[in-house]
C-alpha cells in the first residue's frame, strides 16, 4: 500500500463467490455516487463479482496528478486481488474487468497500462516490473472516454456556442491561478495523455502481449468526445465501438431516466456480458492501420511561416521513397508574441503529439523521421523532454532555436534517438540575438542552436561548415533532396556549393551582444511611449490611458509580426 494514497472508499464490496473483481472509476467533478446505477447494473449481471469503486480528487479546482491516481490505484487493485487470497476458501480471481467513465476510463487504462510495466510517466522508456494480475484483466468498458484527451481548441458538433465559451473562460483562469491542474494534465497531447496513447500502441504492436477486449460505448449527443478520438484504441484487434443513441457525455451513467435509461442498461450490460467475438460493433471512420507505411516523415514549419517549402520536401521525400507517408500538418500562424510566452509555445507542443500519437496509431510499423525549421525544431526538442515514450529515429534541425546545451547524447544513449541532423547558417542573425538573449540568461528552453550549433556530442557530429545566408538558409531548394535522403536514411549528404567555412563576423559580434540590442530596444520603445504620451497630452488625454493605449500598440505590434 502506498505511503499515502489519493484514493478513499477503497475497500472491496464482496459479492457471492467473488470469483470475479470489478473496478469502477468515476468521471471529472464526479463522485463515485454518480455511478451508482451502473455499479447497480454490474451486480445484477455479475452477481459473484465483488466490486471496487473508489473515489479520488477530481473537483474543478482540483491538483491532482492523474498518474499518481493511477498509480495508486495499480496498488489498491492488487491489495484486493491479495486479500482475495488470504480468504478461508484461498480462491483467486478468475478474471478483473475495469469500468470508467469519462477522465476515469482514461485513468483506468493508464492503471492497466502501468501494471503491464509500461510508465513513460516515471521511468525512461517506461519499463517496470509486471504486476501479475494484469494479465487476468480481459475485459475494460469504456464510457465516453476521453480517450484522446480534452481540447477547447475547436468547439465539438453538440456543444453549443455558449458553453464551449464558458469553458473556455474557465479553463483559463484554471491557468492563469495555476489551479485545476488534474483537468490541464488531461489536455490532447499532454504528457499524460500522449505517454499513455503511446504506450498502448506499443503494447498493442507486442507480439507476446494480447490486448484486454475494450468496448467504447459512446452516446450520438456527446458534446467532448468525437468518434475520431478513439484512434489508439480503435486500431488494435481486441476493440470495439458500440454507439448509444440520445446520449450525451455525463448521461450515459444515467439509467434510471424514463424511457431511454433502460435502453442504455441494456447497451452497457450488453458491453459487459455478451462473448466479444459475438458483439454488433459500430465503424469508426478512418481508423485503419497501413503496415505498408515503413517511414512517417514529419514537416514543421516555423513561426511566421506559411509553410510552403514543406510542400516541395514532402515532394522530394516522396519521390525516394514511395510508401512514405509525409505529414505536413501546420499549427497555423504563429506571431512573435505568442512564441516568446512558455505557455504558447507548449500549446503547439501539445498540438504535435496528439499528430505524432495519430500518425503511429495508423502506421505503428514504420521508422519516425522529423525536420524541423525554427519554432519547428522547438516542437520535437520539447516533445522528447516532456513525453518520455515519444521516440523519433533521425531529426533534421534547421534555424533551430534549440538550447545548445540540449542533452542529445542522453537521448542517444536510451535509444530514443539514433541521428541529429543540425544545419547551421552563417548569418542568422534571428537566432542569435532573440533566442540567444534567452539563452544567456538561462531562464528559457530557447537557445541558439542555429548559430552556435549543439555542445552535445551527438548533436553536433553532424554540424559541419555553415549555410551561406540567414534564418532560412538551409531552406533553399537546392538543399531539400538531402534533407529528404537524411530523413529516409540517416545519412548526411550536403551540396558543398551552399557551404562557407565561416560565419559573419558581424552576425557572431551582434550575436554576443545579443543583451545591448535588447536593451537598445527596450529604450528605443519606452522614448516612443514617452514621445506618444506626450503628444496625447496635448489633446488633453490622461498620462494612465496614453501609456495603456500605448502598450495595447506594442502588443498588437508583438501579435502581427
Amino acid at each position: 500500500m502506498p505511503k499515502k494514497t489519493l484514493l478513499t472508499n477503497t475497500t472491496c464490496e464482496q459479492n457471492g463467490s467473488s470469483s470475479q473483481l470489478v473496478v469502477l472509476l468515476h468521471a471529472y467533478t464526479h463522485t463515485s455516487q454518480q455511478i451508482d446505477e451502473v455499479r447497480s447494473a454490474v451486480k445484477e449481471s455479475l452477481p459473484n463479482a465483488d466490486l471496487l469503486v473508489p473515489d479520488y480528487p477530481a473537483g474543478i479546482f482540483a491538483n491532482t496528478n492523474p498518474s499518481r491516481v493511477a498509480e495508486n490505484l495499480v496498488q489498491h487493485i492488487e491489495d484486493a486481488v491479495t486479500q482475495r487470497t488470504n480468504r478461508l476458501d484461498h480462491q483467486s480471481y478468475d478474471r478483473i474487468l475495469l469500468v470508467g467513465h469519462s477522465a476515469g476510463a482514461l485513468i483506468l487504462r493508464k492503471t492497466y497500462v502501468m501494471a503491464m510495466g509500461y510508465d513513460s510517466d516515471h521511468v525512461m522508456l517506461g519499463k517496470t516490473p509486471q504486476r501479475a494480475w494484469a494479465t487476468k484483466v480481459d475485459r475494460i468498458i469504456l464510457m465516453a472516454s476521453i480517450n484522446r484527451g480534452f481540447s477547447l481548441a475547436q468547439r465539438p458538433e453538440d456543444m453549443n456556442w455558449i458553453k464551449f465559451q464558458l469553458q473556455r473562460l474557465g479553463f483559463a483562469l484554471l491557468a492563469l491561478t495555476n489551479t485545476g491542474r488534474f483537468i490541464r494534465r488531461l489536455q490532447r497531447g499532454s504528457p499524460f495523455v500522449a505517454n499513455l496513447r503511446i504506450d498502448w500502441i506499443r503494447l498493442s504492436q507486442n507480439s507476446t502481449v494480447v490486448l484486454p477486449q475494450t468496448i467504447q460505448l459512446l452516446g450520438d449527443l456527446d458534446d467532448v468526445v468525437c468518434e475520431e478520438d478513439n484512434v489508439d484504441v480503435a486500431t488494435d484487434q481486441n476493440f470495439k465501438y458500440l454507439k448509444v443513441r440520445d446520449t450525451g457525455h455525463e448521461s450515459i451513467v444515467r439509467f434510471q431516466e424514463p424511457e431511454i435509461g433502460a435502453y442504455r442498461k441494456a447497451r452497457f450490460q450488453y458491453a459487459l456480458m455478451t462473448p466479444f467475438e459475438a458483439i454488433e460493433g459500430d465503424i469508426i471512420p478512418d481508423a485503419t492501420v497501413d503496415l505498408s507505411v515503413d517511414q512517417v516523415v514529419f514537416i514543421m514549419h516555423g513561426i511566421r511561416d506559411t509553410g510552403l517549402w514543406t510542400n516541395a520536401v514532402r515532394q522530394a521525400i516522396e519521390a525516394q521513397n514511395k510508401t512514405a507517408y509525409v505529414s505536413v500538418a501546420g499549427y497555423g500562424y504563429f506571431p512573435m508574441l505568442w512564441f516568446l510566452l512558455l505557455g504558447a509555445r507548449q500549446t503547439n507542443v501539445r498540438w504535435f503529439m496528439d499528430e505524432y500519437t495519430e500518425a503511429i496509431a495508423r502506421h505503428p510499423k514504420a521508422a519516425l523521421s522529423y525536420i524541423g525549421h525554427s519554432n519547428g525544431t522547438y516542437l520535437i526538442a520539447s516533445a522528447l523532454e516532456r513525453c518520455r515514450a515519444c521516440t523519433m529515429d533521425r531529426i533534421a534541425f534547421a534555424g533551430s532555436v534549440v538550447r545548445s546545451d540540449y542533452d542529445w547524447d542522453g537521448l542517444v544513449s536510451q535509444g530514443r534517438v539514433q541521428a541529429i541532423r543540425n544545419d547551421v547558417a552563417s548569418a542568422d542573425w534571428i537566432v542569435g540575438i532573440f533566442p540567444g538573449f534567452f539563452e544567456l540568461l538561462r531562464f528559457s528552453d530557447l537557445g541558439t542552436a542555429g548559430h552556435n550549433g549543439f555542445a552535445a556530442h551527438e548533436g553536433k557530429k553532424n554540424t559541419v561548415a555553415y549555410f551561406k545566408g540567414g534564418h532560412g538558409a538551409a531552406l533553399q531548394p537546392q538543399n531539400h533532396n538531402s534533407l529528404a535522403h537524411f530523413a529516409l536514411t540517416g545519412e548526411v549528404v550536403r551540396e558543398e556549393t551552399l557551404l562557407v567555412k565561416q560565419q559573419s563576423n558581424v552576425v557572431a559580434m551582434v550575436s554576443k551582444l545579443c543583451w545591448a540590442v535588447w536593451a537598445a530596444i527596450a529604450i528605443a520603445l519606452l522614448l516612443l511611449g514617452f514621445a506618444i504620451v506626450s503628444l496625447l497630452a496635448l489633446l488633453s488625454v490622461p498620462a494612465g490611458v496614453s501609456w495603456l493605449l500605448y502598450a495595447c500598440l506594442v502588443l498588437l505590434l508583438l501579435y502581427t509580426l
